[in-house]
């Protein structure tokens, strides 16, 4: 409104507008609110863009006395309403109000108490902040979440055609880290030569680790001010006078003299071990200081294109060998965040190197869980899926790794994590392929093509491994992680069904698509209702389980947890109940949302009924696989049922449960028989069509007529199956559903459904549904031609005298 001409002299000035919104009563209270309540948040969000929005568009309000508010409401994180602070800050320095003639650098809550003493005191010289008190704001543990999850994206300089605001899906909470560009400022502004700076506390607060992770950052800004930042650092600490400054001087010397070239891009694994290598100079105690200082005295530079001694400390033989090891492991965990890194770590071998010694008996489940831990966060950079996958063999390593006879909890979860990372990675590469081939101009006519897919050994590879997965998911896997393993697998169910028809309509030489087992099946859901305490479930589970000797499910044999016996297993789930406690909400969504994935993995299942070999070939004690898949159909169709009639009606839910009913169970007389014996089930399903009928959806009438139509064969099916029909049953199947006339689809539906209701409620015949349709054929009532409804009414009227003709 403001940017028309026309608007300005009838709106209130930019500069009273201003004026209005720093007076309101409202305006401090908001500003300096640090809660982490949402509201609050939002509300400081919105005044700060009014803030820069008014002095972008009215310069003339800015006024170095605004300075005292703004640091004071000023976090100096990643948080948008603290990124938008900067951006405002930098809007005053544009129009010639710099922070320098402010002549104070602290911010939050401390400015203000700064702000009140010089005010009291006047401008003292001894009660100006020194770079002590600046780095003492630095919370500890903030700096070194800084460090270990550095913003390599974020622009010290924003362009104006460029996103001003830094974001990141990865990262929780933004408001975690501190920002690094008003951090290189603040150092830069405290290392000048005229100001005394306490050097072990610059490198004991993380600031030296914070400016070491900027080398790595894809901003060549942000790299030269880090640069500018090390140099002024280096010079105080040539002078300065404590114990550690030898070690620190000559890890600098190594780092500088390893830098190849001007404003060089370190990778972030080495910008870490820098971090954590001057963090370890302090800590003279520790074992890892004398290996880092044998390092440094035998090295004049430090090479980039390696983890410096990866090899020595991996597979050291000192008696603290164990120590280093993990120390290396934990560096590459969190190291490897980029295709650098990645690079750098494949060009010495150490993924082939991992994989190798996980297998060997000199590994501890702690290495191999951190082992794991390490392939996930390089499973995360999509330069890395396809080396890993393919040169390494990932997906069959996993594989050994699970299918032992000893596996603890600890390494099934890592894996579960290992499994989603690569799947989903993968997917959205790929997925990033088609929109680049795609990506023509609107002019250029678009020739017909495929839709790109991931080959089918891949995703049969990846069923194989959620196929070993799903035999130890009783092993005290969570919400969070059964959550992660149904999510991926229901995926690349999908994913195989859309490879399997894109081949079939290229007419591709295709293989047989990898079935699931029942066994499987069982197993999702058994660890779904013992996360939920489903009674009922778990007993039907284990009836079914020593009904069929099932090892897997009873957990004995092979697959035995890796306690001593089933009191030990059970004080395990206690403990990890009383760790959850505190998420019990939490928890409760993660099932919720486990339900929704675990209904679109079972309708990808279908029963098999093998030939059964003769009862003298067979064990005694073995029944037919028929009967396991007879009972599991029986077990899923329930438990899916259940679900949607006790869960809001969805329309795509129910039609893709319908679609798999038709299917996988109908065609089976076997599971039919079980089912219609089974009260509960014709109860549910019988509610189940009365919602589809009475439902109100948001899909099209057409949409809502065919999954009627399809539940109505169902039930049509399932009725003539049992039998013992009357001669009428042809007569109203034959009227209601005319092969040509559309015009009497949805009224022949609707008359079907009241037919349906009865018969299946247990009549022996259809009398009540006979007198509605004599009641219809001899009512008289006034029909409004033209209208729909008169041509409904015309359609049932006529359907219920063909059907009081065929009866007579």
């Amino acid at each position: 409104m403001y940017g028309s001409t026309e608007f300005q002299k009838d709106l209130i000035p930019l500069s009273t507008l201003h004026m209005m919104t720093t007076s309101h009563s409202q305006f401090l209270p908001i500003m300096l609110d640090s809660s982490e309540e949402p509201d609050g948040c939002q509300a400081k969000e919105a005044l700060v863009s009014l803030l820069l929005c008014l002095v972008k568009k009215c310069p003339k309000v800015c006024n170095i006395n605004h300075f005292v508010v703004l640091l004071a409401a000023y976090g100096a994180t990643l948080s948008t309403s603290d990124q938008k602070l900067l951006l405002l800050l930098r809007e005053y320095e544009r129009n010639q109000v710099s922070l320098l003639k402010f002549q104070s650098l602290l911010w939050g809550p401390a400015a203000v108490e700064h702000h009140k003493t010089r005010k009291t005191l006047g401008a003292s010289l001894w009660k100006q902040p020194s770079s002590d008190d600046v780095l003492a704001l630095l919370k500890a543990d903030k700096m070194l979440q800084t460090v270990l999850k550095f913003p390599q994206e974020r622009k010290i300089i924003p362009q104006d055609d460029t996103e001003l605001l830094y974001s990141n899906d990865s990262v929780k909470n933004l408001g975690d880290l501190y920002d690094p560009c008003f951090l290189l400022s603040l150092f830069s502004a405290i290392l000048q030569p005229e100001c005394v700076i306490d050097c072990l506390k610059f490198v004991s607060c993380h600031a030296l680790g914070v400016t070491v992770m900027a080398l790595s950052s894809f901003d060549p800004n942000v790299r030269a001010a880090a640069y500018h930042v090390l140099a002024c650092f280096y010079q105080h600490l040539e002078g300065a006078r404590f114990r550690e400054k030898r070690q620190l001087l000559y890890l600098m010397d190594l780092v500088k003299n390893g830098i190849p070239k001007q404003n060089q891009k370190l990778p972030f694994v080495l910008a870490i071990y820098i971090s954590k290598v001057a963090q370890q100079m302090l800590r003279p105690e520790d074992h890892m200081y004398l290996v880092f200082n044998r390092f440094l005295l035998s090295h004049q530079s430090l090479d980039l294109r390696r983890v410096p001694e990866f090899f020595k400390l991996f597979y050291g033989f000192d008696l603290e060998h164990k120590v280093e090891r993990d120390w290396i492991l934990n560096l590459l965990e969190e190291g490897i965040s980029d295709g650098h890194s990645y690079e750098l770590c494949n060009h010495q071998s150490i993924f082939q190197v991992l994989l190798g010694f996980s297998n060997i008996p000199l590994c501890s489940e702690n290495v191999q869980a951190k082992i794991i831990k390490v392939l996930c966060q390089a499973a995360c950079v999509p330069r890395a899926v396809y080396n890993l996958t393919k040169s390494c063999g990932l997906l069959s390593w996993m594989i050994q790794v699970v299918d032992k006879k000893n596996l603890t909890h600890q390494t099934i979860c890592a894996v579960i994590n290992l499994l989603h990372t690569l799947w989903f990675t993968n997917l959205v590469q790929r997925e990033k392929k088609v929109d680049v081939l795609g990506g023509t101009s609107s002019t250029e006519k678009k020739p017909p093509r495929l839709v790109k897919c991931l080959p089918l050994p891949l995703i049969s590879e990846f069923l194989c491994v959620t196929s070993a997965i799903s035999r130890h998911l009783r092993l005290g896997v969570k919400a969070a992680h059964l959550s992660l393993f149904v999510q991926t697998l229901h995926s690349v169910l999908v994913h195989q069904g859309t490879a399997l028809s894109v081949n079939k309509q290229a007419d591709w030489l295709t293989l047989h698509p990898q079935l699931l087992s029942s066994t499987e099946m069982l197993s999702l859901l058994l660890c779904w209702a013992s996360l939920s305490h489903n009674s009922t479930i778990l007993d039907q589970i284990q009836a079914l389980s020593e009904k069929h000797k099932l090892k897997e499910l009873t957990g004995i044999g092979k697959y035995k947890v890796r306690s001593k016996g089933r009191i030990a297993f059970d004080r395990f789930r206690d403990e990890n109940t009383l760790e959850d406690s505190r998420t019990v909400e939490q928890e409760e969504s993660l099932l919720a949302g486990c339900k929704v994935h675990l209904s679109s993995v079972f309708v990808h299942w279908e029963p098999v009924f093998q030939l059964s070999e003769p009862q003298s070939l067979q064990p005694k004690d073995k029944l037919d696989s028929s009967e396991l898949a007879c009972d599991t159909a029986h077990l899923l169709t329930k438990w899916s049922l259940r679900w949607l009639v006790e869960d809001m009606y969805d329309e795509n839910r129910t039609k893709e449960f319908l679609t798999w009913f038709e299917k996988a169970v109908i065609k089976h007389r076997e599971i039919v028989d079980v089912l219609m014996l089974d009260s509960g089930f014709k109860a549910d399903l019988l509610h189940l069509f009365h919602h589809t009928f009475e439902g109100q959806g948001h899909s099209s009438i057409s949409e809502r007529i065919e999954i009627c139509q399809l539940f109505t064969n169902i039930m049509i099916c399932l009725l003539e199956m049992q039998g013992q029909l009357q001669e009428l049953h042809r007569a109203v199947i034959s009227a209601c559903m005319p092969d040509q006339d559309q015009s009497r689809h949805a009224p022949g539906l609707f008359l079907l459904s009241l037919y349906i209701h009865e018969l299946w409620s247990g009549a022996a015949s259809a009398d009540l549904f006979l007198s509605h349709v004599g009641l219809v054929t001899g009512a008289k009532c006034k029909i409004q031609k033209g209208s729909k409804s008169s041509k409904a009414q015309t359609a049932v009227r006529a359907i219920c005298n063909e059907i009081i003709r065929m009866k007579s």
